[in-house]
């Protein structure tokens, strides 16, 4: 079992290549981070007049988001299915 903490950490400091079991049963390898400065910058919406944001999600803590370095958008894996990772150099 991966120790969540650790991995969350290594993902705040770095790149880390993670290998997961996907929901489909496929293995898959992602270099991916949550470290702010590997991060793409946030882009601010402008709602219409009388628009409403939308409501924030809650976060399930099953499943760990990340930016996936490689295709260049949000992923996300769950914490059971993760085989191993390493903290890139």
């Amino acid at each position: 079992m991966i120790d969540q903490p650790i991995l969350k950490s290594a993902l705040q400091e770095g790149l880390c290549t993670v290998t997961f079991i996907k929901v489909n049963g496929d293995e898959r390898v992602m270099t991916c981070t949550t470290k702010a400065d590997l991060l793409p910058p946030v882009v601010e919406v402008v709602l219409a007049e009388g628009q409403e944001p939308k409501a924030k999600k809650t976060p399930n803590p099953d499943v760990m988001a990340v930016y996936d370095t490689l295709a260049e958008g949000w992923r996300s894996f769950r914490w059971d299915s993760v085989k191993s990772y390493t903290l890139e150099q």
